[in-house]
């Protein structure tokens, strides 16, 4: 029996090593926006702790090292600490929160950490060093049921929602894998964090080893096995989003390089038909301001309105049948870029722009949307250059699963909408009017120090949208 536990460890314990080293590798980090991607080295740090742990409990079931139980005891629940702690980052990571909030519930798995260390360090010294191998259930409380439960089902919601979102840029094969790995890292929760020794407590009492033995007709430890077989499938399975990824990418440079080309023709046609119309119009005014002869005013006249006409219908035309319909998230991008690139060159307060987009992420903008974006930042920064008094500020574009964020904060005097009186605050009024007018959302808010300015705009529902607004004006 002991010899069959021990392969089953082995098995077990290589899997999640297996997954964590392929996951530490970080492949193509620097080049992704993918969350998965980013999040993959929380993953590999779980993996690879969690699976020397199983190893460990394989070298305690040999009894080889018996003289040094009491050291392989704590290093492998210190690891079994990290482990988990690290699942639960990998889940808080990908979960679709604004940073703030992750920032701030990203601590929780380090302060659950620490309280199990302190606890760990103080039963220990205060009851002896055997305590807690002769009284298991500090650790099973802390350990599984809060930690590695908490941990797997993080997870699990992580990947649901991040396979939802990719579902919906049309991708069902990938989603379903991202689904799939969410299953199985939910299993892997409940078993590991559920499904403990028989102690005389809730719920161990009831849900342990010997009831999944008497229902299963096997031992856990080979249900764990396969588990962890089986998210090493899956991972690799779900990595080749990055390909998918790169195809969207290559996709969207031959949709801009046929829009760019598009823009070639319609400035040829512009500047062949409608910019001699209005040359020749010229022409003839210019004619009839030298030449004041009565017996050519009228009919001149005529002529140079039938050329303006003309230029109106063709100027018309143009605007009807452009195909320039889609303003896309990398344009607005450099657009803000290089707005804010400008406002350094020509002010002292130094202004940083931060861009946090992925292309499992985003929609698309219509040519109103975006450019209705780009002069409520540009009004933004203005107000901050003229009134703020900052030192400091920052401009943030970010993809969110339904809609676009912006951010645009300082550390200066700070104002708020609230009670504000709009007819004396000119540029925030028609802040809000350009944010109503695309279906957005404007607010502004005295922070600590500072404003914060934050826009929210719906994606566009369509490809097609914004079809009719080809020509904004500001």
């Amino acid at each position: 029996m002991a010899r069959d536990y021990f392969l089953l460890y082995l098995i077990y314990g290589f899997a999640f090593i297996n997954m964590g080293i392929f996951s530490i590798q970080g492949k193509d980090a620097e080049v992704t926006d993918l969350p998965l991607v980013k999040s993959l080295k929380y993953l590999g740090y779980f993996g690879i702790s969690h699976g020397i742990t199983e190893w460990i409990t394989m070298i305690e079931i040999l009894d080889i090292y018996s003289n040094l139980y009491i050291f392989l005891f704590v290093i492998k629940y210190f690891l079994k600490a990290v482990s988990f702690a690290y699942l639960m980052i990998f889940g808080i990571s990908l979960l679709p929160l604004k940073h703030r909030y992750r920032k701030i519930i990203l601590k929780v798995p380090i302060i659950l950490f620490l309280v199990w260390m302190t606890g760990f360090i103080l039963l220990s010294v205060y009851y002896g060093q055997d305590y807690l191998i002769l009284n298991p259930k500090y650790n099973i409380i802390v350990l599984r049921y809060i930690m590695a439960l908490s941990g797997g089902i993080v997870s699990a919601i992580a990947l649901y929602l991040n396979g939802k979102t990719i579902e919906k840029r049309k991708s069902n094969s990938m989603a379903k894998r991202y689904k799939g790995l969410a299953c199985i890292f939910l299993i892997y929760g409940l078993l590991d964090g559920l499904i403990v020794k028989k102690m005389n407590f809730f719920p161990a009492n009831i849900i342990n080893d010997n009831l999944f033995l008497e229902i299963f007709q096997f031992p856990i430890q080979i249900f764990k096995a396969s588990v962890g077989i089986t998210i090493n499938f899956l991972l690799i399975k779900v990595i080749d989003t990055f390909g998918w990824e790169q195809k969207e990418k290559i996709n969207r440079l031959e949709e801009r390089r046929i829009a760019s080309e598009e823009r070639r023709k319609l400035g040829l046609e512009i500047h062949d038909s409608i910019i001699q119309s209005l040359y020749a119009a010229g022409l003839k005014v210019e004619y009839l301001i030298k030449n004041k002869s009565e017996d050519n005013i009228e009919p001149m006249l005529k002529e140079i309105k039938i050329d303006l006409n003309n230029t109106i219908d063709k100027t018309r035309e143009f605007l009807s049948s452009s195909t320039l319909e889609i303003i896309e998230m990398e344009d607005l991008n450099y657009n803000l870029q290089q707005l804010v690139r400008k406002f350094n060159e020509n002010q002292d307060i130094p202004i940083e722009f931060k861009s946090n987009t992925s292309q499992t992420n985003y929609g698309h903008l219509s040519p109103e949307k975006s450019t209705q974006i780009y002069y409520i930042v540009q009004e933004a920064i203005s107000n901050v250059i003229k009134h703020s008094k900052a030192t400091y500020a920052e401009v943030l574009l970010e993809s969110k699963y339904d809609f676009l964020y912006i951010k645009v904060i300082d550390n200066g005097l700070g104002i708020s909408m609230k009670g504000m009186n709009f007819e004396k605050h000119f540029g925030i009024s028609s802040m809000e009017e350009r944010a109503k007018r695309i279906g957005g959302i404007l607010n502004i808010d005295k922070i600590g120090n500072g404003t914060k300015v934050e826009i929210m705009i719906p994606w566009g529902d369509t490809r097609h949208e914004g079809q009719d607004k080809s020509l904004i004006s500001r």
